[in-house]
Order: C-alpha cells, then structure tokens, then sequence
C-alpha cells in the first residue's frame, strides 16, 4: 500500500490568516473592499474573496471610494501616500513580520548602511521594502552575485520567504569585503517551520507534491528545496495532478505554501488516494491527514468556500 503524508506544517500561515480575516470583515462592514495587488499569491483564494466582495486593482487609478485594503506584501510608501490623499478608508493587511523588515530598512538606512537586499527584486514585497530606503541598494538571490568591491557598513535585509542557508552563504561572502556587517534576519519563523518540515519528509519520500500558488515565492521555495531530496511536482489545484507520476512512488508526500487553504489540501490528497486505489479512507478536515500538526487554526478563512 503506498503512503500518503502532509509536511507537518503546511498550508497558511499567521501573516495569510490575518489578512484574510481583515479583508472578509472589510468587504462585510462597508459592503465591498479592494485590494492593490492580490491579497495573497493564491488565484484561488483571491477568487473566492472576489465572491465576497473583495476585487482587485492593479494601480491607484483603478481605485474609486472603496475602503482599500494593503495587501500581505505590503506597498511602496509612496503609494500608501497616494491611497491618503485620495482619502479612502485603508486596512493595513501588511504580515507584521514584513512590516518589520521595513522598519529595519528605515534604521539601516538612517544609519548611512550600504544595503543588500537578499530576494527576488521584483517580488512586490521587495519593491515595498525598498522604498523605505532613501539610497542605492543592492539586490542579491543568492551569494553567487557578490560583487568585487569594498564596502564600510553592510547591512542585510531578507525577503522573508527566503532560506537560511542563502542568508548566511551571502554573509559569509560579505564579511571579507567589509569592515562592518549588520545582518537584520528577517526571514519569517513561518517560512523556517514549513521548510524544515518539508526537507524532512522529502528525504523519505519517492514523490513530493508541492501545492501552492505558482507565483507564491514561499511555495517556490518550497519545490526548489523539496527537489533536492525526491522527484518534485508544483502544482496548484488536484486538476493539474497526473496518474502516472505515482506509479513508481511508494512513500508519498505533500506540503503547501503559506498562502494555499486547506480545502485545496484536501482536494490534491483524496484525489491522490483514488488514483493510487485507496478511495475508502477520504478525508474531510486537514487535520485528518498522516503527518499534519499544524499549529491551532486561529481562524477557519483557510477552509471549502
């Protein structure tokens, strides 16, 4: 009988929980709402919002009298500026670990700190995160990109989907060529226990299904790592799964980035019980998956719409 199990945690994260909750009780109290930018890097969940009265606008422009909702990622200064002289009503959906790397930001650059900036340059919350800096910055992806130059102060600032290991590969790459280093770790505890959880499954699986928004950078990251140890598929509905990738995998895992609800979760594992013959054991709750022990739901905005 082939195994099926979930990376112990899995699925949404605080930071996602909490946006979700403001943006369902936003559309709820003034009847609609908007958000700049998807609330979160799930087309699925950003759907089912839209049901609720939640849509979407891709600049200020297309934003009327609603009340505007900051998506997880947080914004560029300069367009929360914007969004208060147009005074619309603003809920700040920002995930409080992002909102910290910004105020790292602010005090690495008050303190006259040359700054790398270690993250995809154009994910939307580095493009935040830049703009609480007043000078020229540096973007790395990986410790690869150093330049060969010196420098007097560095400081470093993390996208927080980012991996440990790439952080200190970039600081050790750095120290040699600076007199100063300042390393702000802004790499969220979230990201750290779904990594973690998802690297020890994949050493003992054959096949890791990885689900999640295909531009979710958490979930990337996800496969990315997952792949290192087992045959790795990213998808991010049970509509994309195929029958023949289970034929040689005995142990079976799963994980899900931090912005994929638990009614998708579901989905991908019962289907993936039917295909492999196991359809007498389907399941209704997460929790009722081999492996998961996610901490408590705080709130159920993860759950079947």
């Amino acid at each position: 009988m082939k195994k099926i199990k979930l990376a112990k945690n899995s699925g949404f994260c605080f930071g996602v929980k909490r946006a979700i909750r403001l943006a369902e009780e936003t559309a709820q109290k003034h009847g609609k709402a908007i958000t700049l930018g998807p609330i979160i890097h799930n087309p699925q969940m950003v759907e089912n919002l839209k049901h609720k009265g939640v849509s979407v606008a891709e600049n200020t422009d297309d934003i009327g009298d609603e009340a505007v909702i900051i998506r997880s990622h947080g914004i560029p200064r300069e367009t929360y500026e914007i969004l208060k002289a147009k005074q619309n009503i603003i809920i700040d959906a920002t995930c409080p670990y992002v909102a910290k790397a910004h105020e790292f930001a602010r005090i690495a650059n008050s303190e006259n700190y040359d700054i790398f900036i270690l993250g995809n340059h154009k994910h939307p919350e580095v493009i935040a995160l830049k703009s609480y800096i007043d000078k020229k910055v540096y973007f790395f992806e990986s410790s690869e990109e150093i330049i060969n130059k010196k420098f007097n102060k560095v400081a470093i600032i993390c996208q927080t989907t980012q991996n440990i290991d790439n952080l200190i590969k970039l600081s050790n790459s750095l120290i040699p060529i600076c007199n100063e280093l300042r390393i702000f770790n802004t790499i969220c505890n979230a990201t750290n226990v779904r990594q973690n959880s998802s690297l020890e499954l994949a050493k003992h699986s054959d096949l890791m299904i990885v689900i999640g928004g295909k531009n979710s950078s958490n979930t990337k990251m996800l496969a990315k790592l997952c792949s290192k140890y087992a045959t790795t598929k990213h998808i991010e509905t049970q509509d994309e799964i195929k029958n023949e990738w289970f034929a040689n995998a005995d142990n079976i895992g799963l994980t899900a980035g931090a912005s994929t609800p638990d009614w998708i979760i579901i989905d991908v594992y019962n289907k993936i019980k039917v295909i492999v013959g196991d359809a007498n054991d389907l399941v209704q709750s997460v929790d009722a998956i081999p492996g998961y022990k996610e901490e408590s739901n705080e709130y159920e905005c993860s759950k079947r719409p």
